[in-house]
């Protein structure tokens, strides 16, 4: 799948082609058509906040349980 994926903080973000692992029990599986990006992820993409462990997948807005 594509994901908004932040590898640096103050640098782009880059949309990059990532793979999940299947959900494990307890966990489920959702489907983004799009996703926003909220003023929380760009405090983590611009430095704003420190320490934002990196690479992390940045955009949270909507989702649908799938499994």
């Amino acid at each position: 799948m594509k994901a908004s994926v932040l590898f640096k903080q103050g640098e782009p973000i880059r949309v990059e082609d990532v793979e999940l692992a299947p959900p494990k029990e307890g966990e489920v599986l959702g489907r983004m058509a799009a996703s926003g990006v909220c003023h929380s992820c760009l405090h983590a993409a611009d430095g704003s906040w420190k320490g934002v462990p990196v690479p992390i997948v940045l955009g949270d807005e909507g989702a649908g349980v799938v499994e």
